[in-house]
């Protein structure tokens, strides 16, 4: 099971690497979606979790294990699946469309022009990962393999 675990993670970063890459400058016209301080959400002061699962529809996408700038890993997930929905409701879902930048720095995920989640040295080391940028790609490599099962769709029947 181990193996699996290990093989599925490393074919999600060979993807994210070889379709996604690093871009070199931050998303121009970028949509972000509760990104100021005076935005944090509310959370319930009894959901205190130190590791929260990113997910639609059954599809677990990645963990966030850290808290950072300020921000629990409850509230950065509240401000995740925010971007998410608006996401896959009105931006770009081919998987192409996943990318990092680094915003302030800081390895950055994208869904089109949508800021996701920017991804901090706390969270690579809560990971056990390389670095904040390998992080990046791996949770973008999880992400735009997983697009294709979580887009919505009309069909017209005829």
């Amino acid at each position: 099971m181990r193996k699996a675990i290990l093989l599925t993670v490393a074919a999600l970063v060979a993807c994210a690497w070889l379709a996604i890459g690093v871009a070199s400058a931050q998303v121009e016209d970028e949509i972000v979606i509760l990104g100021g301080e005076d935005e944090k959400p509310v959370v319930d002061a009894k959901y205190v979790a130190d590791e929260v699962e990113i997910g639609v529809g059954g599809i677990m996408l990645f963990r966030i294990r850290a808290s950072a700038v300020g921000y629990t890993p409850a509230q950065r997930a509240r401000i995740v699946n925010a971007r998410l929905v608006y996401a896959l409701s009105y931006g770009c879902v081919e998987p192409e469309c996943v990318r990092v930048a680094p915003v302030r720095g800081l390895p950055t995920v994208y869904i089109g022009k949508i800021r996701l989640i920017s991804v901090y040295p706390s969270d690579a080391e809560a990971a056990g990962a390389e670095s904040s940028e390998w992080l990046a790609n791996v949770w973008a490599g999880s992400v735009a393999a997983s697009l294709p099962s979580l887009v919505p769709y009309v069909r017209i029947a005829e």
